[in-house]
């Protein structure tokens, strides 16, 4: 048997505003391909996060005054977005691993403590990280949180409170609203049955939900620093700020179908699902840590 042809990594390059400090890299391990009724709307994940990106780009010029200010005085600086579907098995090598800035893992259907070769890879994969780019900056949403939990520790089971889905206001510790810039709570889309239930050595708690305890988590690369942004070393969020509420009704009417989740659960969800969220918001602060 052959062995399959490996497909080459996704681009994207997107403007930065004039403040960055210099051109960035972003590696995006792509871990699921979306509902093909998601697909046909709004692209795969690697498009989903590009929009996501370029839409927090915006928020962060709009802070800035950037947009017409510079009037091209300053070179532009570009975020590059470099995609792997690791599913397949396709990972970055080391040496692209040592000239990125971050790392992204995206979410899955899968769950993540499952012996599939691929998730296993995954995880060794992500534990090695830190040895071969020490300044690399890791974010994992959804089954990357889960991921990166275990890579660094924890542990990965099925929540006995069941599902979560549609938008969440999350509750912030002290340094979650460090992490989100003094908010209390922020609203993000959910779509997940399964949690991580402990911290992993080093990491914080951001916030939580009364469906799930860990919602997301920190760790600084000095923690005995003042915080700042560009001290986060990884970040995570067991929901989704990339989806909109469109995609996650979507899923809803594919796993109640499917029998994966009842009338009731689909019904509550549903009603979640069109509220507001601060998805780009959440964008934004997360382009923080590399300086943006």
């Amino acid at each position: 048997m052959t062995e399959a042809t490996k497909t080459p990594p996704r681009h994207a390059t997107l403007d930065l505003p004039p403040h960055a400090p210099r051109n960035l890299r972003l590696l995006i391990l792509l871990a699921d391909t979306p509902l093909p009724a998601v697909v046909k709307r709004s692209g795969d994940y690697h498009q989903i996060f590009a929009r996501l990106l370029r839409s927090s780009i915006e928020v962060a010029k709009a802070e800035q005054g950037a947009e017409g200010s510079a009037n091209g005085a300053r070179e532009s600086k570009k975020l590059e977005v470099q995609s792997y579907d690791v599913v397949r098995g396709e990972f970055p090598s080391e040496e692209e691993v040592r000239s990125a800035d971050g790392v992204l893992i995206t979410g899955s259907a899968a769950s993540a403590y499952e012996p599939l070769p691929w998730i296993t890879h995954l995880v060794s994969f992500t534990s090695s990280l830190p040895t071969l780019n020490p300044s690399l900056k890791l974010i994992g949403i959804c089954f990357g949180h889960q991921i990166i939990a275990r890579a660094f520790g924890s542990s990965v089971e099925r929540n006995e409170k069941g599902w979560e889905i549609g938008t969440r206001r999350i509750g912030l510790t002290e340094r979650g609203r460090e992490v989100f810039e003094g908010r209390g709570e922020i609203a993000v889309h959910q779509m997940h049955r399964d949690h991580v239930p402990s911290l992993p050595p080093s990491f914080e708690l951001l916030g939580s939900t009364p469906a799930c305890a860990i919602h997301g988590m920190v760790r600084l690369a000095d923690a005995s620093a003042p915080f700042s942004h560009t001290n986060i070393s990884a970040v995570t969020l067991q929901g989704h700020p990339e989806f909109d509420s469109e995609m996650v009704n979507t899923i809803i009417d594919a796993r109640e179908a499917g029998g994966v989740i009842s009338r009731e659960v689909a019904d509550e969800s549903r009603e979640c699902a069109g509220e507001r969220d601060d998805g780009v918001w959440v964008g934004r602060v997360l382009l923080r840590m590399f300086g943006v």
